[in-house]
């Protein structure tokens, strides 16, 4: 009888630590300011091409 109560006691303790560890804790800073421009989603333009340099073989 007294297996079986600490069993319980065992598993209770386990499911209370379990749910302990696992809840949803409240964001503490929730009205910080965020910050809204990253520019992880702005459209990739490639810059202006160089101007080739003047191939100098071509002139003897």
């Amino acid at each position: 009888m007294y297996s079986i109560l600490i069993v319980l006691a065992l598993g209770a303790l386990a499911v209370g630590i379990v749910v302990w560890a696992t809840r949803r804790k409240p964001n503490r800073n929730s009205n910080a300011p965020r910050e809204a421009d990253t520019a992880w989603n702005d459209p990739v333009t490639p810059a202006a091409a160089p101007t080739p340099a003047p191939d100098e073989s071509r002139h003897p």
